[in-house]
Order: structure tokens, then sequence, then C-alpha cells
């Protein structure tokens, strides 16, 4: 479960995908990759900075002191958990946009929240109130951004 919550685990697979979306989609490629890199940083920033910092609900390594932990505790809060966020906001984004791809963005993002529980870094709400925003927000990006977009690039005739 470690492998599933180290960002970096999937840097080279990350390459890898928006190399072949860009062969394979061209403009439209760019244009989604352009809208996913600013959906995830829409919903980590906010995430964190309004609804963590707001919220202010601690980690359960900060309620807990005799819990055995398999990662080092964070000092940041608990309520949402970004990891599971920015994967469900990203997990919405792909399948609305490649609607092949929905049960695999989504089997994704469930592993990386179940990987938080498991590690004992979130409660399991923790992972339900990241996921539900993290949609939301990965679905008005796709309604605002993407296809605004293309509509721009692509006007109707």
């Amino acid at each position: 479960m470690v492998f599933m919550t180290m960002k970096h685990n999937f840097y080279h697979l990350g390459i890898a995908c928006a190399v072949a979306i860009l062969i394979t989609y061209r403009l439209n490629g760019l244009v989604f990759l352009l809208t996913l890199a600013a959906t995830i940083a829409l919903n980590d920033a906010s995430s964190h900075y309004i609804l963590k910092e707001g919220i202010a609900r601690p980690r359960p390594c900060h309620v807990l002191p005799n819990l055995e932990m398999i990662l080092r505790c964070s000092n940041s809060f608990s309520f949402p958990s970004n990891h599971a966020s920015n994967t469900f906001a990203a997990a919405t984004l792909i399948s609305l946009c490649f609607r092949n791809t929905t049960l695999l963005a989504f089997a994704v993002a469930l592993l990386v929240g179940y990987s938080r529980v498991y590690l004992k870094v979130h409660y399991p709400s923790d992972i339900l109130g990241g996921a539900l925003y993290g949609s939301l927000i990965g679905y008005l990006c796709y309604r605002h951004i993407y296809t605004r977009i293309l509509r721009f690039i692509k006007p109707c005739p």
C-alpha cells in the first residue's frame, strides 16, 4: 500500500501517458493535459488551504499517539485527504474526456484512497470527503475549462 500513496512512483507512467495522449489526440490531447494540470492545481490548493486549514481536523496519529505507523505522521490536518481529492479530480476529468477509461481511473483513485486509510494517515471520512470534493472539482473543470477551450479552438459552424 505504500507504493500507491507515493506520488513519485507514478511519474514515469504519467509522462508516458501524457506523451501517448499528445501523439494520439494532438490538439485535443494538449487541451486535456492543460485542463488536467489546472484541475489538480486548483483542487490541491483549495482543498489544502481552504478546506483543510478551515476545518482543522487532527490526523489519527495526533489523536491516537500509540498508533503504530508505517509512514511518518504529517503535520498537516486530516480532512479532506488531498491524495483522495486530487486522484478523484483527475479520475473524474479523465473519465469525462475519455469514456473508456472510467473503470481504470476510478479504480486507481479508490486504491489511493484506501491506501491512506490502510497506512493510518486518514480516517475513512477524510477519503470520502476528498473523493466528493475532488469529483466536483473535476466535473466543474471539465464543464468550464475543457469544453470551453475546445469550443474556442473549434467554433461551431
